[in-house]
This record gives C-alpha cells, structure tokens and sequence, in this order.
C-alpha cells in the first residue's frame, strides 16, 4: 500500500493561495491536535517526548556510572547532569520533530524504511554516544577539580588517561553498546508507528475531503 497518501484541501479556502510549507506542517499538525480519536494520533503526539525521557534515564545511568567510579559524591552533581541528562531529554524530541516528524508530515521522503533508519541512527546519536562521551570528560575534569581520583595529567600524560578511560569504560562496553543499539530501535519503532498513524489519518482526512468536494459539486449543478 501506498503510504504517501495525496491530501486535498477544501477549494473554498486555498483557491489561488500559495501553500508554503510552514502553513502546510501547521495545518497537519492542527489535524492531528484536533483529531477525536486520540489513539490513533498517540504516536505523532507522544513518540517525541518519549524519545527525549529514554535520552533522559540513558544519560542518568551513564553520568551515575562514572561519577561512582571517580567517587565524586555530590561534587559537580547538578553541573553534570544537566548537559548529560537533562540536554538529550530536550534535544531528542527536537531533533526528531525537525528532522524526522516534519518529513514525514509533509510527505518529503520517497523511502519509509530510509526514514526509520534515520530516525534510529539520531536517537543513538542523542541519547546513546553523546552521553557516553560527555559522561567520563565530565567526571574526569570534576575528579580532577575535587581531588577525589588521581588522574593523570592530560596534557603531560595522555596515554595514561586514555588507558585510564578503557579501564573504566570496559565493564559498561556492552550495556553502552546496548542503549545505542536500543536507542536505534527505538526510534525507528516510533518512527514506523507514526507513518502508520499518519497514513491511517491522511486516508481517512482523503476520504472526508473527497466527499465534501463531492457535495459542493453537487449542489453547483
């Protein structure tokens, strides 16, 4: 089945109007707010958000992780998480709105599975690997800061510090590589529930319009 369903609008209200995008991307989202059904639009609406509370508690774990390890307590704790955790929790729903959802509703994509995959390759981005490179750079410079690790010198001792980054990373190697990986599935769960939700909407929107004109053409003659 097709998925990129063709919309038509009322003549009556974009007669000889030049549809831009922002006006287009507004009244689909207008649509999709106002929709009675609100289970059929649960994904187009709440998908974002729930992209950015996974980047949230990715990020927590991550933050925890490390700061434990460099026992830093409560040194540098509020600093720490607001770039590590309460960033991806803002940042993933916005990227995904502006790079994936946008597309999608204004139907600029000629490939369904291409968008998932994109989709999922952005929150891993967001909400797996920035956490896990922030997170140790973080817990390194407030170690250093509060004393309570020895840390090599960066500049005089790199190597030693990198070395000393493996031997902390190695434990969480593969529960890191399993947030990207979930991340990635993740997003592109949300990304293909949204397309069958909009999909479903358009078709239905389709059918209501055609019926509409259908009338008018009636009454005309």
């Amino acid at each position: 089945m097709d998925l990129l369903v063709k919309f038509k609008f009322p003549r009556e209200e974009y007669d000889d109007r030049e549809l831009t995008e922002q006006k287009m991307l507004a009244l689909q989202y207008e649509i999709i707010n106002d929709w009675k059904k609100k289970k059929e639009t649960d994904y187009l609406i709440n998908g974002p958000p729930a992209l950015g509370i996974v980047g949230a508690l990715c990020g927590i774990y991550v933050n925890s992780y490390y700061r434990r390890k460099l026992k830093l307590r409560s040194f540098g704790r509020g600093t720490s998480y607001l770039p590590i955790v309460v960033l991806p929790a803002l940042v993933a729903p916005v990227v995904h709105k502006v790079m994936i959802q946008s597309h999608l509703l204004l139907r600029q994509y000629d490939c369904p599975v291409c968008i998932q995959i994109r989709a999922g390759l952005l929150q891993a981005a967001v909400a797996g690997v920035y956490p896990a490179i922030l997170a140790p750079l973080a817990s390194f410079m407030f170690a250093t800061r509060h004393f309570t690790y020895k840390l090599p010198s960066i500049t005089q001792s790199p190597m030693e510090v990198f070395q000393l980054w493996k031997k902390l990373t190695r434990p969480i190697a593969l529960p890191l590589l399993g947030i990207c990986f979930g991340n990635y599935l993740f997003g592109m769960y949300i990304t293909s529930r949204q397309i069958e939700d909009f999909h479903s909407i358009m078709i239905q929107v389709d059918k209501a319009t055609s019926r509409l004109e259908s009338g008018l053409d009636g009454n005309v003659s």
